[in-house]
């Protein structure tokens, strides 16, 4: 196999790997440019050592950064194997029926569809697992 044959099929496996998996290596993933180029909705982007995926189509602009305009990102981050539960969290963060979520040191699973609330917000959205 040749360099250029590795490097294609490294760049195909990245790109399907699940958030999961890719949060643990952000350094094998873009950083901002600042060069004014489309950042196309799903492409994930290391920021300062933090896996972020873009929300909608953007340009590569500072203003556009995860720190200025974090409307426009979803932060890819796991504990044991848990999305780190935000606050606020977006819609395009929600979490599913039956995921698991990490927060305050402890493990909940979502009880509603499309859970936009942490556990201490509504707790009745949430089960605790440990």
């Amino acid at each position: 196999m040749t360099f250029e044959e590795f490097l294609t099929l490294f760049v195909q496996m990245r790109d399907i790997i699940d958030d999961k998996g890719a949060s643990v290596t952000p350094e094998l993933y873009r950083s901002m440019h600042y060069d004014g180029s489309l950042i196309k909705a799903g492409t994930r982007v290391n920021f300062n050592g933090i896996l972020h995926q873009a929300a909608v189509d953007l340009w590569d602009r500072e203003e556009n950064a995860p720190d200025m305009a974090p409307s426009l990102w979803v932060k890819i981050e796991y504990v044991d194997g848990c999305r780190i539960i935000p606050d606020p969290i977006s819609a395009a963060e929600a979490f599913a029926l039956g995921e698991r979520g990490y927060w305050d040191g402890h493990i909940y699973e979502s009880l509603i569809p499309s859970n936009v609330w942490t556990p201490e917000a509504y707790p009745a959205g949430w089960q605790l697992i440990k």
